[in-house]
């Protein structure tokens, strides 16, 4: 579907086909919220689904700024290429060839930094390092969702299509609260393509029985 397309059926969702009483700016609000849950069941089962990779340049240093270093990651006006940092994957040391060298494992209790070698720890706006780092270092992140969905834009949404269906029923979960009445049928749809939606997740992420992955959420 196209971000048009998810306008279009959320609007014939709450059954409000133009703007008289509820706008495109309202229209984005909603759909924004929608999407931003889609991507937040993503990340729950996968986050390397929307990963992003942004290559930065230490010298020396025992700590990144993701507001004030180059390139930024958080702030008014983030600088790396794919967006704003919602959720911090993996941070590694790479080669001239774009190789991983070093994989860096991250903590989420500072004082672990003092027995694990090769670590990182998020603490508000700061990445803070085991030890001094010099050379070059992937940062492996999932950036915020920025689409908009008016104005007939066909811009490309992400690669899990056979669910976009699910974003305008998110979407309208947030609509009912305003409106103060909810459509049964629509939530009973909303339940099962959840339903469907987290077991493709789980199948997709095969290998997740296999290992417990340490993932530091932001500002912890």
């Amino acid at each position: 579907m196209t971000p048009a397309e998810v306008a279009t059926k959320f609007r014939l969702y709450i059954d409000e086909p133009d703007q008289t009483f509820v706008s495109d700016a309202d229209v984005e609000i909603f759909l924004d919220d929608g999407y931003r849950e889609f991507r937040n069941l993503v990340c729950d089962s996968n986050p390397m689904i929307y990963n992003a990779i942004q290559e930065v340049t230490l010298a020396q240093v025992r700590t990144y700024d993701l507001v004030n270093d180059s390139p930024s990651f958080l702030g008014a006006s983030p600088t790396a290429t794919a967006g704003r940092l919602i959720r911090l994957n993996e941070f590694n040391r790479v080669n001239t060839d774009g190789v991983i060298t070093l994989r860096f494992e991250g903590l989420t209790n500072p004082t672990s930094m003092d027995v694990v070698g090769s670590s990182y720890y998020l603490a508000g706006t700061k990445l803070m390092f085991s030890r001094s780092l010099t050379g070059t270092f992937q940062v492996n992140y999932v950036p915020e969702g920025d689409i908009t969905w008016t104005g007939s834009p066909s811009a490309y949404i992400d690669d899990l299509v056979a669910f976009h269906d699910l974003i305008p029923l998110l979407a309208y979960k947030q609509y009912a609260i305003v409106d103060g009445a909810e459509n049964q049928p629509l939530l009973r749809q909303a339940a099962i393509r959840l339903g469907e939606f987290k077991e493709y997740l789980l199948a997709r992420a095969h290998d997740g029985g296999d290992y417990v992955q340490c993932v530091p959420w932001l500002g912890r």
